[in-house]
């Protein structure tokens, strides 16, 4: 059994962002995360229609202050121009377990 698969994972939530398609958007958004010294550890971006793309932020949490720093995050970033929405959200275990699995 592999020693890296025993330790505990932290929990993950993910920000999810609709926003217009512009990428100077996109940088803006991920410059909060990095102001804030956020470890981000997946930003998946596609488009949801011609002019409006979704962008998902997931970031590892081990405890209440992080908690409350990304819900002013999202709530910061719901404030810029051409964001639509924006809503956090955990994210599913399976899913993040395969996003943090150590090859052998």
């Amino acid at each position: 059994m592999n020693r890296h698969t025993l330790a505990p994972r932290p929990a993950t939530l993910e920000q999810v962002y609709l926003v217009e398609r512009d990428s100077g958007l996109l940088c803006r958004i991920l410059g909060l995360y990095a102001a804030r010294g956020l470890d981000v550890q997946r930003a998946d971006y596609a488009y949801a229609a011609r002019d409006v793309m979704t962008l998902k932020v997931a970031v590892a949490t081990d405890g209440a202050d992080l908690n409350e720093a990304l819900r002013v995050l999202v709530e910061k970033a719901a404030t810029l121009v051409g964001v639509l929405a924006a809503a956090e959200q955990p994210v599913p275990a399976m899913r993040a377990a395969a996003a943090q699995a150590v090859p052998a």
